[in-house]
């Protein structure tokens, strides 16, 4: 597994990121016969067509004249561990592909904080890998590890870093990685997203209810209609859907620690809002994806922090 829920990845940079800087995919219960029904079977067929939804990434990236710090070509070594592959590295085993974006100078900060998720993940999948001696099944099996890291977007107080990829190490399927890093430019540190209100409670629960409604209407859209299942089964197939999104849209930290400050228009515009993300397994089956909800300021913007309120534009 990919670093277990910890703590979410938009933590304080005074210390290295912690774990649960990734949210991988783990799934909730559903009850057996509605997988076996066949509205849920054509359901899960037309699902595993679709791509999960992402979050488009309209800002600006910094300029070729701006400093910048490169990405790493390789990882530093650890006094206290073996050395780490590269980057970009293969082997008759394994195959690990991460890519981190440029960033202007000022984000170093933002920069280390990538550079720690890449070698904990690194460290992790190493350390996840089959024996082959004990497993000769997979004594001819290359696994793979391919993260990707790439700004979301840039505004005058913030910049979002969306982390996506997956890590297979033999299971059914591999684990799907994501992840999430939001800083803050003028001070110089990363976010979480209770940071950004005066009162967090208020402000999880008005983007819990959004978030709610919004995928609700979604899924109700694309339920089993009549004559594609017996009713009984219909009815199952909602009863767990809403079972899994009630659960998945709670106005907890850890259900709303994957997020992204919104682009403005142009570069030097306030926010319009926050995307928030839910991983696969989250709010709905393995076979919707990613789930993105786009949330516009006015939702919030009376429970933002003074320092912020200017950042957002309602």
């Amino acid at each position: 597994m990919i670093r277990p829920r910890a703590a979410p990845p938009q933590r304080l940079l005074n210390t290295p990121p912690p774990r649960l800087a990734h949210r991988t995919a783990k799934a909730a219960p559903m009850k057996a016969s509605t997988i076996l029904c066949v509205a849920v079977t054509a359901l899960a067929l037309a699902a595993c067509q679709q791509q999960p939804a992402t979050t488009p990434a309209s800002a600006p990236v910094a300029s070729a004249s701006a400093p910048v710090i490169p990405a790493p070509a390789t990882a530093p070594a650890s006094a206290s561990s073996a050395p780490l592959p590269g980057d970009h590295a293969a082997t008759k085993h394994y195959k690990i592909a991460i890519t981190l974006p440029t960033l202007p100078a000022d984000a170093k900060p933002l920069a280390d904080a990538m550079r720690t998720t890449a070698d904990a993940a690194k460290r992790d999948f190493l350390q996840a890998l089959p024996d082959p001696n004990a497993l000769p099944e997979f004594a001819n099996r290359q696994l793979d590890l391919l993260l990707d890291f790439k700004v979301a977007a840039q505004t005058p107080a913030f910049i979002s870093v969306r982390e996506t990829g997956m890590q297979d190490t033999g299971g059914a399927h591999p684990n799907p990685v994501q992840a999430a890093f939001v800083f803050d430019r003028k001070a110089g540190k990363l976010v979480t997203l209770d940071d950004l209100f005066t009162d967090p409670d208020a402000a999880r629960k008005a983007l819990a209810n959004f978030a709610h409604d919004t995928l609700l209407k979604k899924f109700m859209a694309d339920a089993p209609k009549l004559g594609q299942g017996s009713p009984e089964a219909i009815r199952e197939w909602k009863a767990n859907m809403l079972q899994m999104l009630d659960g998945g849209t709670k106005p907890t930290t850890v259900n709303y620690s994957i997020f992204v400050v919104q682009a403005g228009a142009t570069p030097n515009a306030p926010s319009p809002g926050l995307a928030l993300i839910f991983p696969p397994y989250q709010v709905a089956p393995y076979v919707f994806g990613t789930q993105t909800v786009e949330v516009p300021a006015g939702v919030f913007a009376k429970f933002l922090k003074p320092d912020y309120a200017r950042a957002f534009a309602p």
